[in-house]
């Protein structure tokens, strides 16, 4: 099982405070958009994501202290990361410790409580959609047959395919127990002229051949309805790749850390006349 304190390099006491410094600064050191270790990066976020988190935090901390008890299984328990906290069945640990039959000691835990079904759904958003945190307003058909309308945050950068789930959202047929919670599938479209390539935005430019060869400047309006400065060095080739660092998707909103933005460059030749081509001949 991994040690996420040693993973960050804080004590097993560290605040909360603590726990976001010592992240930030690994994330700006082995971020993979600045050069850095992708694989130290996802372990570090990994691990900012089970300790930031105190009930999270509470369950890492309870299989570390007794996996080695547990039938020979408590090692093999892992966290799921991701950028909220409600990210993909937090009620997973209560049935992975039911399942165990309890501590060798004799101590049993309760079964998980019965209630009604969880309901899941599937919503689409673009890529400017969530270049930012996002309430979205959706209308849930229960299995009761009942129609509710509720309100859903999803996080900034999300990606492709995730399922979040909230809790009590769910079927409530069964007024006797707890409702179900919804499970909401996102799925993310390109849009606006960009496609999404992890947390990296790509779109195409079109020049002309005299400016490819001169160099020159150009705007573009990014997703976040800026408008950015592009400059094209004189001597670009087809299909040369320009970077604009820090202009992509939001990769943790927190800390402000962003993909970036890579324009292709697709250059034009004009169709010239004889007095046009006699002016170009001895260049």
């Amino acid at each position: 099982m991994k040690d996420y304190y040693k993973v960050l390099g804080v004590s097993e006491n560290a605040s909360d405070d603590e726990i976001k410094k010592a992240f930030r600064k690994l994330a700006v050191k082995y971020h993979p958009d600045r050069g850095g270790d992708e694989k130290k990066f996802k372990e570090a976020n990994e691990a900012y994501d089970t300790l930031k988190n105190k009930d999270k935090r509470q369950e890492y901390d309870t299989v570390r202290k007794y996996g080695a008890n547990m039938g020979g299984r408590g090692s093999g328990f892992r966290f799921t990361s991701g950028n909220f906290d409600e990210f993909f069945g937090g009620d997973f640990f209560d049935e992975f410790m039911s399942g165990l039959g309890g501590f060798n000691r004799g101590t049993r835990y309760r079964q998980k409580p019965r209630q009604n079904k969880d309901v899941s759904i599937r919503i689409s958003m673009s890529i400017k959609e969530v270049m930012s945190s996002v309430k979205r307003t959706i209308s849930v058909r229960l299995p009761s047959g009942r129609d509710e309308i509720v309100e859903v945050k999803i996080p900034a950068g999300v990606q492709d395919g995730v399922t979040f789930r909230y809790s009590g959202l769910g079927d409530d047929s069964d007024s006797t127990v707890p409702r179900g919670n919804l499970l909401v599938r996102v799925n993310i479209l390109d849009s606006d002229g960009y496609t999404r390539k992890g947390n990296d935005l790509w779109t195409d430019r079109s020049i002309t051949a005299f400016e490819a060869m001169r160099g020159c400047e150009f705007t573009i309006q990014d997703l976040s309805d800026t408008t950015v400065k592009v400059r094209v060095p004189a001597g670009t080739q087809p299909n040369s790749v320009l970077q604009l660092k820090d202009k992509g998707m939001p990769v943790h909103e927190n800390l402000s850390i962003k993909g970036n933005m890579y324009i292709r460059i697709h250059i034009t030749i004009p169709k010239l006349n004889e007095e046009q081509l006699k002016k170009i001949k001895d260049l």
